[in-house]
């Protein structure tokens, strides 16, 4: 009985520990709240504005040695001499505007590309690449014709001069510019390479040149010294240059689609013996134009250096109310040789050719002969005019083997005018 107790009172003990154990707190829960920060990197493309224009020069020369490019994004505006030097080259996007700031005399603007640069100014048709002045309006939306100047403005800067390292007919075989600078070597051109290469030049309407320089020089609003037959030049623009259209010294040089509009001295003038060919041509004179022809022979003294042009299928518009003692019909002096064949002119009542040189006159012919100076295929449209009133100033006799006076104009004779509807010329007249 006692065991049974003893047992008892023992098992109670055990419990009341247990009970006891089972009465004690839980362990403390502790919260610790931890606060995240993310980090959120956002990047936002602040939009970038092309500038509305873009100046080359800063009034004296600037001069261009590595490869450039102006862009049909902004307009280039030209500050004083910018010459692309010997090893350089500029790329000019189709469509691009470039306008020359408007000093005069020596500040005058003008873009020189030297022999053994190269220019690559290649327009389209529907994008041609536009010189002008600062102070034309124009923009890239207003397409090729301008709000504000008119196409008989003239002389409002220099022009565009390229220069090569063909042949020219000089005394030495090289020249410089005229018109330009003085005691610069990139003014020199000639060489003896006729088919050298200055790039291309396409698509390209020049506009308002021929500022007169110091000492009475002026640019032309495309001048070609010394160019090779490498050279690519076609779908050419000349608009109110204050001298000639293009001069050409001497060179290679081979040019086709020529549009040559409101030129206050001679339209096309060849120098040095220019042995190239220019082939398409619309030559629109101005009531004070001079020539639509002004061709000069070699000028080396030695007569080792000639050289033979060939002009084809041109077609001149004379001025319908000329001034006195303008709107001659072409001069082919000092002793120039080559051949002119396939030329229409029209509104010429009362106009006559200035000069022939005798000393060079060949006649009539089919193709250029060495040495001599040919004609083939001039047609005059007049309803007034004889063949003997439009050759009074010459000694040439022979006129009627390659001249005709007709009343309109013959099928197929002239320019091909249908290639020229990207011109400012044709937009004025359709």
């Amino acid at each position: 009985m006692k065991n049974q107790i003893s047992k008892f009172i023992l098992t109670s003990l055990i419990v009341s520990v247990q009970m006891l154990t089972s009465c004690t707190s839980d362990p403390e829960t502790i919260i610790e709240t931890v606060v995240v920060t993310e980090t959120v990197t956002v990047t936002t493309t602040v939009p970038t504005t092309t500038p509305t224009s873009k100046t080359v020069g800063t009034g004296g020369i600037t001069y261009i040695d590595d490869a450039q490019a102006w862009t049909n994004d902004r307009i280039w505006i030209l500050n004083g001499k910018v010459v692309v030097r010997s090893g350089g080259s500029l790329t000019i996007e189709a469509g691009t505007i470039i306008k020359a700031q408007n000093g005069q005399g020596v500040e005058a603007t003008a873009l020189v590309i030297a022999a053994g640069a190269s220019i690559n100014a290649i327009g389209t048709e529907d994008s041609p690449i536009i010189f002008t002045d600062i102070e034309d309006s124009i923009d890239y939306g207003d397409g090729i014709i301008s709000p504000n100047r008119k196409p008989t403005d003239t002389g409002k800067w220099g022009g565009i001069i390229i220069l090569g390292n063909a042949i020219v007919g000089e005394d030495g075989g090289s020249d410089d510019i005229e018109g330009i600078a003085e005691g610069y070597a990139w003014t020199s051109y000639g060489g003896n390479d006729d088919a050298d290469s200055s790039g291309s030049f396409s698509y390209v309407s020049i506009r308002h040149s021929g500022t007169q320089l110091a000492g009475g020089d002026e640019i032309q609003g495309l001048t070609l010294g010394g160019i090779g037959s490498g050279t690519t030049l076609n779908n050419i623009e000349v608009v109110g240059s204050n001298d000639d259209g293009i001069e050409i010294f001497g060179g290679a040089a081979q040019i086709t689609n020529i549009v040559i509009l409101n030129q206050r001295d001679d339209a096309i003038d060849l120098d040095e013996g220019f042995r190239g060919t220019l082939t398409n041509a619309v030559l629109v004179m101005r009531s004070n134009s001079d020539n639509p022809f002004e061709i000069d022979g070699t000028e080396d003294s030695t007569g080792t250096i000639g050289g033979s042009f060939e002009i084809n299928n041109v077609t001149v518009y004379a001025n319908t109310a000329p001034e006195s003692g303008k709107n001659f019909l072409g001069d082919w002096k000092s002793d120039a040789t080559g051949f002119t064949n396939n030329i229409v002119y029209k509104n010429i009542d009362g106009l006559a050719i200035k000069g022939i040189d005798s000393d060079t006159y060949n006649g009539g012919a089919t193709k250029a002969s060495l040495n001599n100076l040919n004609f083939n295929k001039f047609y005059f449209v007049s309803a007034t005019s004889t063949l003997s009133e439009i050759f009074t100033n010459t000694a040439v006799t022979d006129y009627a083997d390659w001249a005709q006076v007709v009343s309109e104009q013959v099928a197929d004779t002239g320019a091909d005018e249908t290639v020229f509807s990207w011109t400012l010329w044709s937009a004025l007249n359709n």
